[in-house]
């Protein structure tokens, strides 16, 4: 019998069955980084339609103290924005104002949320429309 006549049929088999699971683990891998690519890209999306809505509080006439709006972007993400004062005690002056923007959307374990708070100097003043009515006439 020669011994160089090549490999025999169990030789293939293992070898076949080694390059699956090489391939397998490949392809899994390969799937993994997708969906990382994908809730990172709705990640820098939520995030971007956040900012552009804080951008537009500073086009708003006037922000009154316990004033809120709500909405939903685009991609399904829910917002809500409260306006508190910043110091309590002083709600009736002119000063800073504490704003709470909420974000909520539904995430692969459920409901996830994010809040952002930042600052703004602003006027006290009984303006004829609630923030939510005068974000909607921005955005129209």
């Amino acid at each position: 019998m020669h011994k160089n006549r090549g490999f025999i049929l169990l030789e293939l088999i293992v070898a076949l069955t080694i390059l699956g699971l090489g391939f397998s683990v490949l392809f899994a891998s390969m799937s993994g980084s997708a969906r990382n690519i994908d809730r990172l890209q709705k990640f820098q999306s939520r995030e971007q339609a956040a900012e552009n809505l804080l951008a537009e509080l500073d086009l708003v006439r006037s922000i009154r103290f316990s004033d809120s709006a709500h909405g939903t972007f685009q991609d399904g993400t829910r917002w809500r924005i409260d306006i508190q004062p910043y110091v309590k005690r002083v709600e009736d002056v002119d000063g800073l104002v504490r704003i709470v923007l909420r974000l909520e959307w539904d995430g692969k374990t459920g409901t996830q949320s994010e809040t952002i708070e930042t600052y703004r100097r602003t006027r006290n003043t009984t303006a004829p429309l609630t923030l939510d009515n005068e974000l909607r006439d921005l955005q129209k």
